[in-house]
């Protein structure tokens, strides 16, 4: 999969910062490939939105996200129009307005999924440091790079991996037991009642559950980080509803392995354990692709988690997979696609790390990280219009590269031939 973060720097003409595309006074003025982008992807993003204005609001704040440099404030965004007062205007649309973000996010997973379709679903935490006082869910948080405590908001992102590269979906702003539990800033923020905190887990699962049906490709195959969770249980919740799944887990993680037929050995080991004790002829020498690029050896072990939920239980592989240059380095996976070759299981993880420059990439140009308000509803139509920016900024790299193509790597679906044991 060629992300944007590398390919937007190959469209020459008309290139913003960083190489990604931005609205040039052509599109402005409703002519060229680009207006002709940004406006379907407008129409079909933003007509669940009532009102007129409302609509015209919406795009001008796509537009301006894809030209403005910099930091995308409010007053940034709205410097492309020349209009001084569409900067009050816009900042009233985001910060005052009423218009709901789930029925837009629902429309973006519709329009991209049609254009763009998903290979993969792909979860995943995002920190977006914030200055002053900060905003809604702003905590201190150790930086994982310098281990020095900063203010930062904390939300997790459900990504389609697509031919050419992430896309978000829907979104979840973590909010502490501070934040929920202190009526005057809840207050403050205008955080609804009923609103929960959730874990990264916990809400990636909720909205692979409701997303991923909306964008109409419930089987792809879903990556998410398990280390710190009970992998049988998140294997049976997305098993249950058809879900295929990556899962990166725990080298702790109990396992128990299978025989040729699919029958339990009856003892129980860790992931480490399983894969420490295996043969060198075992383990096949696969190209990975991505960040992680380079020979890997991995090896495959029919397994069951030791921690799954009473009720039909299906064939499971673990993925052992280490890195030639780091030996001591080797990432664990779990997963019921057992019929995939090897290769294509090391590609398909490697879909999370591939996303993730995408997010920390083009995903930073368009505004994802950027909202300057301190709102609950100010921050989700922030990020559903990023999102909706971040997307026209794939769709143009499609169009500039000759349009998607359909995908050639194994399809998502569960094969029929496997029975649960």
């Amino acid at each position: 999969m060629n992300g944007p973060a590398a390919a937007l720097r190959d469209t020459g003409a008309g290139a913003g910062p960083g190489g990604l595309p931005h609205a040039r006074p052509a599109a402005a003025a409703g002519t060229g490939p680009e207006a002709e982008v940004l406006a379907g992807l407008s129409h079909g993003v933003l007509h669940s939105l009532a009102r007129r204005d409302q609509r015209r609001s919406g795009e001008l704040y796509i537009r301006g996200l894809l030209a403005a440099s910099g930091r995308k404030t409010i007053r940034n965004i709205a410097s492309h129009t020349g209009v001084p007062a569409d900067a009050q205007r816009l900042h009233h649309f985001i910060s005052d307005s009423t218009w709901r973000w789930g029925p837009v996010r629902a429309a973006l997973a519709r329009h991209m999924g049609a254009l763009a379709p998903p290979r993969a679903w792909v979860v995943r935490t995002a920190t977006m440091p914030r200055t002053g006082r900060g905003g809604v869910g702003a905590e201190h948080v150790a930086d994982p790079h310098t281990g020095r405590s900063r203010t930062a908001q904390r939300a997790v992102g459900l990504w389609a991996a697509s031919e050419w590269g992430g896309y978000p979906v829907d979104w979840h702003l973590r909010l502490s037991p501070r934040w929920l539990g202190d009526a005057r800033l809840r207050e403050q923020a205008g955080i609804p009642a009923g609103t929960v905190a959730l874990d990264p887990l916990e809400a990636g699962l909720e909205m692979v559950l409701d997303s991923a049906r909306t964008a109409g490709a419930p089987h792809r195959p879903v990556l998410l980080d398990a280390r710190q969770a009970s992998a049988g249980r998140v294997a049976a919740l997305l098993g249950a509803e058809d879900f295929p799944y990556v899962l990166r887990i725990s080298p702790s993680q109990l396992l128990t392995p299978l025989t040729a037929d699919g029958r339990a050995t009856g003892r129980v080991a860790t992931a480490r354990q399983l894969a420490g004790g295996l043969a060198p002829r075992r383990f096949s020498r696969v190209r990975a692709p991505g960040p992680w690029a380079g020979h890997h050896e991995v090896a495959r072990v029919p397994c069951r988690t030791a921690d799954t939920p009473p009720g039909p239980q299906r064939r499971q592989l673990l993925l052992a997979q280490r890195d030639l240059l780091s030996p001591l380095h080797t990432a664990f996976w779990l997963t019921d696609l057992t019929v995939w070759p090897t290769s294509a299981l090391v590609q398909l993880a490697a879909t999370s790390e591939q996303v993730a420059r995408d997010a920390a990439g083009p995903g930073r140009r368009t505004g994802l990280y950027d909202f300057e308000g301190r709102t609950f509803a100010g921050w989700h139509r922030h990020i559903t219009l990023a999102s909706t920016a971040h997307a026209a900024a794939l769709l143009l790299l499609s169009r500039n590269h000759g349009g998607p193509r359909r995908p050639t790597s194994p399809a998502g679906r569960r094969p029929r031939s496997k029975e649960a044991l």
